[in-house]
């Protein structure tokens, strides 16, 4: 679906569509061509977990000294994880929950599926261990200083994303926006970023406040036209709102003229058809993650964009794999499969583009881990340290990076949480600076008042 910008703009003046946003699309500018497209950006992918993972149940000991403390704080509760039932990682002491890599129906030994193939391959590398400098508890505002990147204050009237895309130079010029926020509210960290957009999802993305629809006209009422016909008119002066309406028009127009639906033969030739074999789930991050691939696949110069996935605060039931065993329920094994699912086919389906998926790199986090003993309601409350994820072709997947702390009780913050031995900003920070190009002495506009190290991590490659 490769659109040249001129032949879009020719074919709304023709037509005499559009809508206005304001300055949603502060932007989006239609007279800039690069051969049809924005240029071949570089993307950073947010994606949040919310409630709080816990990590040790995704990326679980395996064998050592880790093990034993493993066993005897979770084993009482039944929630130590029995060994024959984790996906080892390699020869390493640590494993997956078998859900990373496998159905309910799946057995331990069948060939890795979703988080542990993107691992296996290299795709996918973990971070051990990560997290603010000190300790917070609370969802909202540890949520809230992560996104904000400033650990200890919720005061900040940005977002880390924000900040970064306006410290960074020789962007593209995006033809809506070029950052994306999907989820019903804009993400905090893209507050303070006049262009960023906030969607639910791609294919609703319009002007509401009208009493008939939006796309569709009515052909049995004579001259009924669908309600995006009637907005262009409004911005027909040269104010700066009015010249800010009709650039807005024209993002929304190119929108419009987008199918976000599925491809299916016969009955939606139209839609979009991921590459590679890729199968998306259905739902809201599978549906978010299929129209970010879209828009990065149409070029339209998005270079930043924020994902949420939810309901991993699991005070109670955490859940208790047993894989080969079809359809037990896992609460936590559940959400596990669909981020993975998720996750890959997202990579499988920019990936069938060559060098697409050496352009575009996610990074995962969420707020706190869970704290080490299991309650008494079979779940785990909120603790401190916990995993970082990323994924793509430049990252240097396969590995466990980052240094893990210990978890015998003199280890333990208080004794009872994980502690944290890597600054959530420096690995953000080293993919800023290695896979988004910025330059290392605006680092500290981004994160105020946090030293890059250079030499700290070495999760990404740079170029």
């Amino acid at each position: 679906m490769d659109r040249n910008r001129r032949d879009f703009l020719k074919g709304c003046a023709a037509a005499g569509l559009g809508a206005g946003c304001g300055r949603a699309f502060a932007f989006f500018d239609p007279f800039v061509t690069t051969g049809g497209k924005a240029a071949g950006n570089n993307v950073i992918v947010s994606l949040f977990l919310r409630g709080a993972i816990d990590g040790l149940h995704l990326v679980v000991p395996y064998s050592g000294a880790e093990r034993t403390a493993y066993e005897v704080k979770r084993g009482p509760a039944n929630l130590a994880i029995p060994t024959e039932r984790l996906r080892r990682i390699g020869t390493s002491p640590w494993a997956w929950h078998p859900r990373a890599g496998g159905g309910t129906g799946d057995g331990v030994g069948t060939a890795p599926k979703w988080l542990q193939k993107l691992y296996d391959a290299n795709r996918l590398g973990i971070v051990h261990a990560t997290g603010m400098p000190t300790p917070n508890r609370s969802h909202f505002e540890s949520q809230a200083m992560m996104e904000m990147g400033t650990p200890g204050s919720t005061g900040s009237s940005s977002g880390w994303l924000a900040r970064y895309l306006t410290a960074a130079t020789g962007l593209p010029n995006p033809l809506i926006a070029p950052a994306m926020g999907f989820s019903g509210n804009l993400q905090t960290s893209l507050i303070g970023l006049d262009s960023a957009v906030s969607l639910a999802n791609a294919q609703s993305f319009r002007v509401d406040g009208f009493h008939w629809g939006w796309n569709e006209s009515n052909t049995d009422l004579s001259g009924h036209q669908g309600a995006y016909t009637r907005l262009f008119p409004l911005w027909q002066g040269d104010s700066t709102l009015e010249t800010a309406g009709r650039t807005a028009t024209e993002a929304l127009e190119y929108m419009r003229g987008i199918d976000f639906g599925l491809y299916a033969a016969g009955n939606n030739d139209d839609g979009y058809a991921p590459g590679g074999g890729a199968v998306y789930p259905t739902d809201e991050l599978g549906t978010q993650l299929r129209n970010l691939a879209q828009l990065i696949k149409l070029d339209t110069g998005v270079v930043a964009a924020a994902v949420d996935y939810g309901f991993w605060d699991t005070h109670e039931g955490q859940g208790m794999p047993n894989p080969g065993v079809a359809n037990h329920y896992d609460w936590f094994g559940n959400l596990t499969e669909g981020l993975g699912r998720a996750l890959d086919a997202f990579y499988t389906d920019l990936n069938a583009v060559s060098g697409l998926m050496n352009r575009v790199t996610v990074v995962i986090q969420s707020e706190f881990g869970r704290r080490f003993a299991p309650n008494q309601s079979g779940g785990t409350d909120h603790g401190y340290g916990n995993i970082m994820m990323a994924l793509g072709n430049r990252v240097n997947g396969g590995q466990l990076h980052g240094t893990f702390p210990g978890l015998d009780d003199l280890s333990l913050v208080e004794g009872q949480d994980l502690d944290v031995t890597t600054d959530f900003r420096q690995v953000l920070s080293e993919a800023l600076v290695k896979r988004m190009g910025l330059a290392t002495n605006r680092v500290s506009q981004v994160f105020p008042g946090f030293a890059y190290d250079a030499g700290a991590t070495a999760l990404f490659q740079s170029g």
